[in-house]
């Protein structure tokens, strides 16, 4: 995300009454002009930025997209990179882990990230990967030989993770721990994940319904399992914008968008409204059923432009 999106995240609303930055307060239309701001210019091609005509940058490269781990609900961490996203869910009786990462940097992201944020890695019980490409899954075998970590994918993701070339350095396969579809959950400890499937993105991407807390009020996020689609065929395309619908309807209680890029769901620039945040304030991940919505739409919208190019070069 550059600069200027991550700035616009955080205003402040009384300027006229001259506050200082220190005491701006959290600007909703603001974070989420932001976040679409950066799903257009990842997945719409009429909105995709220029080349930069500069050396291109792995996406495994810690160095380079390294994010600071950061507190995000009572019970819920992000991990992840300032390109992909890795999250952790705290229960009763251990961790459930979302995303992997890749196998050049899930020491890093995973391990190091939980020990700066004071959680133990060897809580980790459950690996659940939204889809099968290893900028996600890459650290999975690891996390199952090391600390006894089950993995889950959405069932027919078992057999695509073994056909799809792996990008950057190949990592190795995990065992198959479960396969889950459409209408499964999870259960650990004190929480619920449900899982809904949303093939699109790849034949066995699943979307979870985590539950979050926040103070004494809980949360429901919907969670993308699959957002970049510019590689899908017509036929994809059109399932992955029927799998936005199924998740928007999945459960009316969603008021939380994620996703495992962070650029499909505003977390950077929801992390500096949420640093900035005072008490009474909304917090910047939750926005409600009808933003959630408005979430979807905008991916559907970006969607429907790569089909719309790829039937006119048919």
């Amino acid at each position: 995300m550059s600069n200027s999106l991550k700035s616009v995240a955080v205003t402040v609303l009384c300027a006229g009454m001259g506050m200082s930055t220190a005491q701006a307060r959290v600007d909703m239309a603001a974070v989420t002009k932001a976040e679409y701001a950066t799903i257009a210019s990842n997945m719409c091609p009429s909105a995709a930025p220029p080349a930069s005509g500069g050396p291109a940058v792995p996406m495994d490269d810690y160095e380079v997209h390294k994010v600071a781990p950061f507190k995000v609900f009572d019970n819920f961490y992000y991990l992840g990179m300032d390109n992909i996203s890795a999250w952790a869910l705290t229960t009763s009786e251990g961790i459930i882990l979302f995303e992997a990462m890749m196998v050049r940097n899930w020491e890093q992201t995973i391990e190091a990230g939980m020990r700066t944020l004071g959680l133990d890695p060897a809580d980790i019980k459950y690996v659940v990967l939204g889809h099968a490409h290893n900028d996600h899954w890459g650290g999975a075998y690891f996390l199952q030989q090391k600390y006894g970590a089950k993995i889950i994918f959405g069932e027919p993701d078992w057999n695509h993770l073994l056909t799809w070339p792996q990008i950057g350095v190949p990592a190795p396969f995990p065992a198959k721990d479960r396969g889950v579809v459409d209408g499964d959950s999870l259960t650990l400890g004190d929480t619920t994940v449900r899982f809904v499937a949303t093939p699109g993105h790849t034949p066995g991407t699943i979307s979870s319904l985590i539950p979050l807390k926040d103070g004494d009020t809980w949360h429901l996020a919907a969670y993308w399992g699959g957002p970049s689609m510019s590689f899908l065929d017509p036929a994809g395309l059109e399932q992955y914008i029927g799998s936005t619908y199924k998740l928007q309807t999945a459960d009316p209680d969603t008021d939380v968008e994620l996703s495992n890029h962070p650029w499909a769901d505003g977390t950077l620039a929801k992390r500096d409204a949420l640093q900035a945040r005072k008490a009474g304030d909304q917090h910047p991940f939750v926005t409600g059923h009808d933003g959630v919505k408005r979430w979807l739409e905008q991916l559907r919208t970006c969607t429907r432009e790569v089909l719309s190019n790829k039937r006119a070069a048919q």
